[in-house]
């Protein structure tokens, strides 16, 4: 009696696993609909090409999506074998359908997604703000130009002493010292922002243009409402910080616009205008670090929140052996 219940058994399994159709691995799964993307509130288009470029040619992503495919194909086709069932009656390890195992591979897709776009995002601001400073630094050497041409008129119609000529100097050569270093740390960024996008720098430089603008998120309204979250802390300092040298950037100006009009006229001295031109300088850079720093901060901070976003498009898919109708799915262990 026992051997006809173990073959009816036998016959209903293959009966069952042949007549029906197999499930698609983690089916049982609901779909969740995906956030939208946080990095497109940011109202920057070429942050979000970026970005999405990034997501596209990451080595790793590709990787662990063709892993997660693969896992999907052999789940599938394990699923309509032949005494399947009956294996895993008996315990057959070689049949794992384990939704857990499925679950663990969706998220390491994700979590790398997520962690990517972040990166991308963070790096896409550091290389405007060193945009922004190389922009200062090559604008004001025009200006340390024309000071040290009336400086050296005003020194040959006898009005001013010899070392009026030689600070316009020193000026204009300490300017083109720290303009050549700003240049090398920009292009040091970029590089780095190309790496993770997948594309070469000077593609990219073109891409990004000059001199490039910060993106401009609008402010979190609560940023200081929440001061016992650091990153809500990190973005309310910097929002004010921003605030200030934003006053003190007007007042800086007006001091330059005042101290080269008493020099034009011989009612200043040139060191005075030195020090007014250096002051303001350290403002505006003082200012594009904070204004990149609030960015960075409300980025970082949208980053961290819903990210149902990078997991669009992991759903089960069955799909046909990969080896038989396309290019052979090769999934490296180091991506998984």
């Amino acid at each position: 009696m026992a051997l006809a219940l173990a073959c009816a058994g036998c016959a209903e399994t293959t009966k069952d696993v042949a007549s029906a159709p197999a499930p698609a691995a983690g089916a049982e799964t609901p779909v969740v609909p995906a956030a939208p993307a946080w990095w497109r509130e940011a109202g920057d288009p070429v942050l979000a090409t970026l970005i999405q470029q990034g997501l596209d040619t990451s080595p790793e992503v590709i990787c662990r999506i063709a892993s997660l495919r693969q896992y999907d194909y052999q789940t599938e086709r394990d699923a309509k074998r032949i005494g399947t069932k009956l294996g895993r009656l008996f315990g057959d390890k070689s049949v794992n359908t384990d939704p857990q195992i499925r679950t663990e591979k969706v998220d390491r897709v994700s979590a790398r997604r997520e962690r990517l776009a972040r990166q991308i995002a963070l790096a896409y601001v550091e290389v405007r703000r060193l945009q922004k400073d190389v922009a200062l630094r090559g604008n004001l050497r025009a200006q340390y130009k024309d000071n040290a041409e009336v400086a050296q008129f005003r020194r040959e119609a006898g009005l001013v002493p010899a070392i009026d000529g030689s600070l316009a100097r020193s000026q204009d050569e300490t300017a083109q010292g720290e303009l050549g270093f700003a240049q090398g740390r920009l292009d040091q960024a970029i590089a780095e922002l190309a790496r993770l996008v997948g594309d070469q720098p000077d593609a990219l430089a073109a891409k990004l243009g000059t001199p490039g603008t910060l993106p401009d998120p609008a402010v979190d309204p609560l940023a200081s409402a929440a001061p016992e979250n650091p990153q809500r802390a990190v973005l309310a300092d910097a929002v004010l910080r921003e605030a200030r040298l934003t006053q003190a950037l007007e007042e800086s100006r007006r001091s330059v616009r005042d101290a080269r009009t008493a020099y034009r006229e011989g009612a200043g001295a040139f060191s005075t205008l030195y020090v007014t031109e250096a002051a303001a300088l350290a403002v505006e850079l003082a200012l594009a670090d904070a204004r990149a720093a609030r960015v960075t901060a409300t980025l970082d901070l949208w980053s961290g929140q819903d990210g149902s976003w990078a997991r669009e498009g992991l759903a089960p898919v069955v799909a046909p052996d990969p080896s038989a109708t396309g290019p052979t799915i090769t999934v490296t262990a180091g991506c998984d």
